[in-house]
């Protein structure tokens, strides 16, 4: 089985999927996108306020800076094609036995679907997270780590939330709570 939690940076994802390992146990991994794509190395690690070559095109991933002082990532064409091997990645994995929690950072329709076909025979479900914007800006603003505005940036070409299996509004569960909601849908 595969479960994916979807959703921007600071809904909540990596939160809710370590609590799903907590509830589900060893037998499960959790794949994270960030994870896979640190790959690249530090162009990619370095998307952070304190580094001032954020902004630098290059083939890996950079920003663009708005007049507001918020920023949009850009992948570079090596970001874009490492991407896309996720799903084969994770149909290899499932192939040798494993259940997937992936932290996902799917954006479109098309990468939704591109999951959802290349994965059906591990029987994969999807779940949204989401929060409104000013509290994706707060919790952006928090962690410090991230590029101001870039968590709203993304979700605004977020389009194929309504495809999920559920969409679940971090504002107003736990962690645990939300843990405890995906596995009884899973029941289902």
């Amino acid at each position: 089985m595969i479960i994916i939690i979807c959703g921007t940076s600071s809904s909540g994802k990596s939160s809710v999927c370590e609590e799903l390992k907590k509830k589900l146990g060893d037998s499960w991994l959790i794949f994270s996108t960030d994870g896979y794509l640190s790959m690249l190395g530090n162009k990619f690690l370095e998307l952070h306020p304190e580094n001032n070559k954020v902004t630098i095109p290059n083939d890996v991933c950079y920003a663009k800076k708005y007049n507001d002082g918020t920023f949009e990532i850009i992948p570079g064409e090596l970001c874009s094609k490492l991407y896309l091997t996720i799903p084969s990645v994770l149909k290899l994995l499932s192939q040798q036995g494993f259940n997937i929690i992936l932290d996902s950072f799917i954006t479109t329709k098309d990468e939704f679907n591109s999951y959802k076909d290349l994965m059906k025979e591990f029987d994969p479900h999807f779940f949204y997270l989401y929060a409104s914007e000013n509290v994706i800006a707060d919790r952006e603003e928090k962690r410090g780590n991230r590029l101001k505005g870039s968590a709203i940036h993304w979700l605004k070409k977020f389009n194929f939330q309504v495809e999920c299996d559920l969409l679940i509004d971090t504002e107003k569960l736990s962690k645990h709570q939300i843990g405890d909601l995906v596995l009884s849908k899973l029941k289902k």
